[in-house]
């Protein structure tokens, strides 16, 4: 894939940056309400740090694609592992579900795309990029629900 080609479909990618991230790991942990925002967003904020360092770098090929989303699929999924680890009210844990099933469906996107970019395919490459972009609002919406303001609050979040 030459660099001119990448161009068109690395920038849908840089919108998608702003997923958020937290390490995760450690069990679960009852939170209030208001822990589950303020400790929801502090893990999106981070995760949001990983993706502008990652994509700091300019790719200068397919391959660079794939590694580069690779390493936001990680840092993705170790956010969503630490959103898991809050165990809020049972009210809010069935939102929260959703939020995560709905970030998991966006990081399955992010994977199709990482498969793409691998065999050098710029079309598969920028439709899964648009897909995660397309369901953007609907996990903006979801996170809203729980009070979150960092998570998936820029449009190409997951």
């Amino acid at each position: 894939m030459s660099r001119a080609g990448l161009i068109p479909i690395v920038v849908p990618a840089l919108a998608i940056a702003a997923v958020g991230g937290g390490c995760g790991g450690g069990g679960k942990q009852q939170v209030s309400a208001a822990e589950l925002v303020q400790k929801g967003d502090a893990i999106c904020r981070d995760e949001q740090t990983k993706f502008k360092q990652i994509q700091a770098h300019p790719l200068g090929n397919a391959s660079e694609a794939a590694d580069q989303t690779k390493e936001l699929i990680q840092v993705s999924e170790n956010a969503n592992s630490g959103l898991g680890d809050l165990e809020p009210s049972e009210a809010q844990r069935a939102r929260l579900d959703s939020y995560l099933s709905a970030r998991d469906r966006a990081i399955g996107q992010m994977k199709t795309g990482q498969d793409a970019a691998e065999n050098q395919d710029s079309s598969a490459y920028a439709a899964a990029q648009a897909a995660v972009v397309h369901t953007a609002p609907q996990r903006k919406r979801l996170a809203a629900s729980l009070g979150f303001s960092v998570c998936s609050s820029n449009p190409g979040s997951v």
